[in-house]
């Protein structure tokens, strides 16, 4: 029988009906084609068509960071508001950076976790970037795998928004967290991973300071967090051992997505505290999202906002922990 979940953090509900598909193996992937590196890649350091714009305070030795050519939002210090009265209408301010590893051959889950590690801390130092201006009030690092994912450029690469604007998940997130907070004097995301813990149902991999489970009210099949077992509200102020354990923690994530999916194409985003915004930090709890791309939204879904997941997350656990 389908069941209704409730996003505790959010309350936003979801419908998990297993019955609507088959079985967690009819979501593996059929291999994919091998593509050779295309000699026009515009990410590829030979090329010099995006790298001659690099950032260079920014780059690593694996990575280096470019403003997006085509960017959601743009540095702009003239006034903003551009209302009429009616409709709210502003300039999109902020800023739009891609992160792009340097080898186009190279997978962010291929050989181990350093290079993930490498980016983490490319991550966390873009973010420390945008949090020096007052006009910035979000910044989200998202990463997309596979044409699927959205990813319109094979080279493997990340993104950043940064935004004068709140994202609206995040504003759900936020409410959300403070009203369970004020009722309960807990935090919702620790009070998760407290429950994730004792049941073992979803938990998939731990160390000793993440924790990652398939997530109860799941929107997309496999859908996977990674939370810090202790409580913290901001990414960007990890220090060098959660760093490495945290690339660890993404890096086993993505290896057993790919071992029991066939490599299927994911995106993955944090979610963090706000910029200037202390006073939720009591409450919010930053964490990754992870996404496989293995199914598509229907009418129903994108009419009525409510998902409906066809493979249940403990389904789900079991399967992505198989040897």
């Amino acid at each position: 029988m389908p069941k209704l979940r409730q996003n505790i953090v959010t309350s936003e509900w979801v419908v998990i009906s297993p019955e609507r598909s088959k079985r967690p193996e009819d979501y593996v992937m059929a291999a994919a084609p091998k593509h050779g590196i295309p000699a026009d890649c515009p990410f590829c350091i030979d090329n010099a068509n995006a790298y001659q714009f690099s950032i260079k305070e920014a780059e690593t030795e694996n990575i280096y960071v470019i403003p997006n050519k085509y960017p959601a939002f743009v540095h702009d210090d003239s006034i903003i508001s551009e209302g009429d009265g009616f409709y709210e209408d502003t300039k999109s301010i902020g800023g739009h950076e891609v992160m792009v590893i340097k080898k186009h051959d190279q997978d962010i889950f291929d050989d181990g976790k350093a290079i993930i590690e490498e980016l983490i801390g490319v991550y966390q130092s873009r973010y420390l970037h945008y949090a020096e201006d007052p006009t910035n009030e979000y910044t989200m690092i998202i990463h997309n795998h596979g044409p699927e994912s959205g990813a319109s450029i094979e080279h493997p690469h990340s993104q950043l928004f940064s935004s004068a604007v709140m994202p609206s998940y995040i504003k759900r997130e936020l409410d959300g967290a403070k009203k369970y907070f004020d009722e309960n004097q807990k935090c919702v995301f620790c009070e998760i991973n407290r429950e994730e813990k004792e049941s073992g149902y979803r938990l998939v991999y731990e160390n000793d300071q993440f924790m990652v489970y398939t997530f109860f009210a799941s929107r997309f099949p496999f859908e996977m967090w990674i939370s810090p077992k202790k409580h913290q509200s901001n990414f960007e102020k990890i220090n060098d051992e959660e760093k490495k354990l945290l690339a660890e923690a993404l890096h086993h994530a993505i290896k057993k997505l790919n071992k029991a999916l066939n490599f299927p194409p994911f995106n993955f985003w944090i979610h963090t505290n706000p910029h200037h915004q202390e006073e939720t930090s009591e409450f919010y709890h930053w964490h990754i999202e992870i996404a496989p791309r293995v199914s598509k939204f229907g009418g129903y879904e994108l009419g009525s906002g409510t998902v409906i997941d066809v493979v249940s997350p403990e389904i789900a656990a079991q399967f992505l922990k198989k040897d």
